[in-house]
C-alpha cells in the first residue's frame, strides 16, 4: 500500500494532537519493552514478541501523532515511516517483519517462539526506540 491511498481510504489522517500525546506514546513503547523482558524471562517467548512489535507499533505512533496523523491501519503506520522518513527504513521492514511475527503468534495455529527470537527482538526493538527518539528529539 503506498501513502497516498493509506489518506484517501482513510486509514491515516490529520488530526491535531497536544504535544504530551507524543511523549505518552514514547512511554508506552517503554512499557511494552519492560513486558516483552518480563516474558523472556517468564519463558513466554511469543508474548515477548507481541510485546516487541507492540513497542514499535506505539514508538511509530509517536512520530505520527507528532506529524499531526492519526492512524487506523497498522501497515499505513509502517507506510508512513518508510515514505516520510527514509532514514527509517531499516526500522520499517524490521517492524514489518515483527508485524507479521506477531500475527503469526497471535493466530497460527502451531505457532512457536524461540528465546533467541524474543532476545533479538528486544535489542532490535530498543534500537528502533532509539531511532525514533532521535527523530523526536527527545
Amino acid at each position: 500500500m503506498r501513502l497516498d491511498d493509506c489518506f484517501s481510504e482513510g486509514l491515516l489522517r490529520k488530526y491535531p494532537f497536544p504535544p504530551e500525546v507524543v511523549h505518552k506514546e514514547v512511554q508506552n513503547a517503554e512499557r511494552h519493552m519492560e513486558n516483552a523482558n518480563r516474558c523472556i524471562e517468564d519463558g513466554m517467548y511469543d508474548l515477548a514478541l507481541v510485546s516487541v512489535y507492540t513497542a514499535m507499533f506505539h514508538a511509530a505512533r509517536a512520530i505520527l501523532f507528532r506529524d499531526g496523523v492519526k492512524e487506523r491501519s497498522h501497515i499505513c503506520v509502517i507506510t508512513y515511516l518508510r515514505e516520510k522518513y527514509p532514514e527509517m527504513e531499516r526500522y520499517s521492514r524490521i517492524m514489518d517483519m515483527y508485524r507479521r511475527q506477531r500475527h503469526t503468534m497471535l493466530y497460527g495455529i502451531d505457532a512457536e517462539a524461540l528465546e533467541e527470537d524474543a532476545r533479538e527482538g528486544v535489542e532490535l526493538a530498543i534500537e528502533f526506540l532509539e531511532a525514533v527518539r532521535g527523530i523526536l528529539k527527545i
